[in-house]
């Protein structure tokens, strides 16, 4: 239908002259979509950065629609915007296909004109949208232009009279901000004020409450410290305004887990910055639940940091909403800090002071220092440093775990009486596990033991425990208060330093203790040592000789302990002395004391007894060790050797009582009867053997000892198949020694050694000799005995392989004799040094054969040659049956183990035939030829012209026989 542009133009005049308030742009659109026959009309402002609109009002065939918001690009709307007009007649979802709203609407033709303000401001565009073509273009865009200049000019109006109550609003705002933050400076300079005048942290929280109450304007005001207590909770100290009875309803944590937690003051404690909610009642934060009730609608909670971890609040309530500005809240910040440093510098005076003071009072206590007086002055010193209703200071036991012993207590100012306790049901124990503990308030509730130490209900307990330089525990010191503590960390560090004092204190006389212990006692068995023996013993013998008694001494040592040293390791050595010990302490009496006198010696004394009664303790002692002593598994079988002496028969003095039942010891293990009891005789053997050791260590050095070889010969041809090597030794003062006698010295002292070396040594330079003397012939080999001592050292095999290179002889010439025992006592390293020294060429023997104590199993293992049948058996072969089945029964099992067998000792031509009928390959003895000097044997047996042993008729014929 064609448009009438002057009633077009009219009925435009009419809508836009009216005051239509609100309803302006809706109106507008309507009387717009009759005049220009329009499907649907739009009014759209620019968003954000103008790249989207989104509509005002938007009718679309006569109604309403729900705003929408869309991209401008690829729009026409876009080219109304930047051209200020733009008009499609027909087919415009061609020309902008990928516009949604026309295509979703199906239009046909678009008119769109920009709306300007009066300075030229673009306010967004009014489109007009038709599905039909559009035949008066002009009278449209006319339209449209007149009434997108009237919506242009009432957008900028609202705008303008919206900035007009915005800043309205903002003045308002600034005004009471203004005025707050006046307040805000005035309560920061009268807290200022106050933080210099006030001497006393109480009376600074509590003026500081009272003037932003006053000053600040608001409804009340408290202050808090953060507690450590396992709640963590915050302990309100003072209040203004009247708040005392809303603390007494409310609690508060700083645990943020917990509701309590969550409020202002928890957050501004666990955060450390300053936390507020400006109106509980608009619903965004839950209200405490006390806050109706006390009209409280806003909250401002300020951190304060008081040092050492130590954290208070400064907690601020409104009764009105509470909209604080940028300089108010940097006001408050600012007191809360110079609160919090004012404190901190009158805290850290104070705490100068007091420190100064516990110090001077430590000093004092230690140069007036006297172990009755010590601790008795140290509570009353730590009582007034602390302000404490009680204090105490305890040494803990040793031996009974979380039990201790009061040294020194003041209760109420009065002292008392040491008593041993427990620290069941007390602080004592958290305090001994975790070096320092504090409850600053409701100790009674869960400690109510505490009341029965000191007979008044105690609210709060501060504890320390007391330790060595190695950081043990020696002891526990802690006080008591009936009132809760508000500020425990000044007292926990003039706990620490006289803690420190008291620590100090009771190593010293622990370190005191323990040196006489050390002194006197053995750190192993804790038996009395030497020291502390002797001089019991020296005034058991003063007794004994005012009172005319006598007094039994016993010398005590293990025998063999050095194999359980030496296999198990000292460990197990330490531990078994440990159990002998306490066998032997065990089975005494009251007169009858137990000492150790070091290694595995120990030694009793009895008091007013003699033979019989010293025997019968002595039956005692050895009875203790029937049983092996077990330790991880392992039974070892201890036994002892005793010496006895008696007061004063045996001795006048305890040295010499203590050296006879040495020597009576010396010969109960020689003979391994169990005990002996001194006699006289000992002593000159004993004297002999000292003299014997000194000599024959002379000897070694100087050379003067000799060798000896007696020959060994093929029993069935009288022939020489080699020699043994004896040592002798001729003491110029002495005469000749026994071997039994010099080498069992040697063994004893530590020479055996040195004693084997030499003859092994003197024995490679003789065979040498030989060899380089071209004589008719020469032993098959030299055997050299070798001592059970020699086979403790792994490296034998190469000492001895060593020497014969050093001589330059061959290891095939020599051969060694060892004895059962040699390699009895550890199997294991003699299976390894004989597998060495055979593949290195020596043969091997077993001297004595049938005299020690092996096993068939292990000779089987030795890289042995030939067995040697001990001479105590060839002796009374031919007269004891026992003796003859012996020599029989060692022939026969060499020769199944394919062993040669030499016999020792024949003397008698009937020996000799005997052996010989028994298979016995080789002998030795006076009958074959006595020991003979290394020139004597050449002359006899390696010349031509010496001795010939064609047969053994010849032999025996030639040979002397011994004198």
């Amino acid at each position: 239908m064609k448009m009438d542009a002057r009633r077009a133009f009219q009925s435009l005049a009419d809508s836009l002259s009216r005051d239509i308030g609100d309803d302006f742009f809706m109106h507008l659109v309507d009387r717009l979509a009759v005049i220009l026959n329009a499907d649907a009309m739009m009014i759209a402002t620019p968003v954000a950065d103008g790249s989207r609109l989104r509509s005002m009002v938007l009718m679309a065939d006569g109604k309403h629609q729900p705003d929408v918001e869309y991209e401008t690009a690829g729009t026409p709307c876009r080219d109304a915007l930047d051209g200020g007009a733009c008009i499609y007649p027909e087919n415009v979802c061609s020309a902008f296909p990928d516009d949604v709203l026309l295509r979703d609407f199906g239009a046909e033709a678009y008119a769109g004109v920009a709306m300007r303000g009066p300075e030229g401001e673009l306010h967004g565009v009014l489109v007009a949208l038709h599905r039909h073509r559009l035949h008066q273009r002009r009278l449209v865009e006319e339209v449209l232009r007149i009434a997108a200049a009237r919506c242009g000019a009432e957008l900028s109006n609202r705008r303008t009279e919206q900035a007009l109550e915005k800043t309205a609003t903002q003045l308002d705002t600034t005004n009471r901000q203004l005025k707050r933050a006046h307040r805000a400076l005035t309560l920061l300079r009268l807290v200022n004020r106050a933080v210099i005048r006030l001497s006393d942290e109480m009376a600074i929280f509590q003026e500081a409450c009272r003037l932003a109450v006053e000053q600040g304007g608001y409804r009340y005001a408290w202050a808090g410290l953060a507690q450590d207590d396992p709640e963590r909770s915050i302990l309100p100290l003072v209040s203004a305004g009247g708040a005392d009875e809303l603390l007494r309803h409310a609690r508060f944590s700083w645990d943020v887990t917990t509701p309590e937690g969550q409020g202002p003051s928890g957050q501004a404690v666990h955060e450390g910055k300053e936390q507020r909610v400006a109106d509980y009642t608009t619903g965004t934060v839950a209200p405490p639940p006390w806050a109706e009730r006390f009209g409280v609608v806003a909250e401002v909670a300020l951190p304060l940091s008081l040092g050492s971890e130590r954290r208070g609040v400064l907690v601020l309530l409104m009764d009105q909403p509470y909209h604080a500005g940028a300089d108010e809240l940097a006001l408050l910040r600012e007191l809360a800090d110079n609160l919090s440093f004012g404190l901190q510098a009158m805290r850290a005076h104070q705490h100068q002071q007091n420190t100064q003071q516990a110090v001077l009072d430590m000093a004092e206590l230690v140069t007036a220092r006297s172990d009755d007086a010590f601790f008795t002055l140290l509570v009353r010193r730590l009582t007034d440093a602390l302000g404490a209703d009680a204090v105490f200071v305890s040494r803990v036991e040793e031996s009974v775990p979380l039990q201790a012993t009061l040294i020194a207590g003041l209760v109420s100012g009065q002292p008392v009486e040491p008593f041993h306790y427990s620290f069941e049901g007390l602080p004592c124990e958290s305090s001994f596990r975790d070096s320092e503990h504090v409850i600053a308030r409701g100790m009674s509730q869960r400690y109510p033991r505490a009341e029965e130490m000191v007979g008044f209900a105690v609210e709060a307990y501060v504890g320390r425990r007391l330790e060595d330089a190695n950081g043990d525990a020696v002891g526990i010191l802690f006080a008591l208060y009936r009132q809760p503590l508000h500020d425990p960390e000044p007292i926990c560090h003039l706990l620490r330093i006289f803690a420190a004092g008291a620590s100090a204190e009771l190593e010293r006389r622990r370190s005191d203790a323990h040196i006489r212990h050390l002194a006197f006692f053995d750190p192993g068995t804790g038996l009395p040592n030497r020291v502390h023996f002797m001089e019991r013993l020296q005034a058991a013998i003063v007794r004994a000789r005012t009172e005319q008694y006598r007094v039994a001494l016993m010398f005590l040592d293990l025998n063999r302990f050095k194999e359980i040293n030496d296999g198990q390791g000292h460990d197990v050595g330490d531990q078994v002395l440990k159990e002998v010990a306490a066998r032997f302490s065990g089975c005494l009496g009251r007169l009858e004391s137990l000492a150790r006198m070091g290694g595995d010696e120990f030694v009793v004394m009895v008091e007013q007894t003699d033979e019989i009664g010293a025997a019968q303790v002595v039956g005692r002692l050895l009875s203790a060790l029937n049983d092996p002593v077990v330790h991880e598994g392992h039974r070892f079988n201890v036994d002892v050797s005793i010496g006895v002496a008696f007061f004063p028969d045996d001795g006048d003095s305890s040295r010499e009582l203590l050296k006879h039942t040495d020597i009576a010891m010396y010969h109960a293990k020689e003979s391994r009867s169990g005990y002996r009891f001194y006699a006289p005789e000992m002593g000159r053997d004993l004297r002999r053997r000292l003299v014997l050791a000194s000599r024959l260590g002379e000897a070694l050095d100087t050379k003067r000892l000799e060798l000896r070889f007696q020959p060994c010969v093929d029993l069935k041809s009288g022939d020489l198949i080699g020699a043994e090597v004896l040592c002798r030794w001729h003491d110029t003062e002495l005469g000749w020694i026994s071997p039994m006698e010099f080498v069992a010295v040697a063994e004893e002292q530590g020479m055996i050694e040195a004693l084997g070396s030499w003859v092994m040594e003197q024995t490679c330079r003789q065979l040498k000799q030989w060899q380089q003397a071209s004589l008719d012939r020469l032993p098959e080999r030299l055997y050299v005995n070798l001592a059970a001592a020699q086979f403790e050292d792994p490296e034998l095999a190469i000492k001895l392989c060593e020497i014969a290179a050093r001589a330059g002889v061959s290891p095939s010439l020599l051969g060694l004799e060892i004895t059962e025992s040699g390699f009895m006592k550890d199997p294991e390293q003699a299976i390894r040094i004989t597998d060495t020294l055979r593949q290195q060429g020596f043969a091997l023997a077993i001297d004595d054969f049938g005299t020690g104590y092996s096993s068939l199993a292990y000779l089987k293992r030795f890289s042995v040659q030939a067995v040697k049948i001990d001479m105590s058996f060839v002796s009374d072969m031919l007269t004891d049956s026992n003796d003859h089945a012996i020599v029989a029964t060692i022939i026969a099992m060499a020769d199944r183990l394919g062993l040669t067998v030499v016999a020792e000792g024949i003397e008698t031509p009937a020996q000799f035939e005997a052996l010989r009928a028994l298979g016995c390959d080789l002998g030795q003895g006076y009958l074959l030829s006595r020991p003979l000097s290394g020139d004597d044997f050449a002359r006899r047996w390696l010349s031509r012209d010496g001795q010939r042993q064609d047969g053994l008729g010849d032999t025996l014929q030639a040979m002397e026989r011994p004198a």
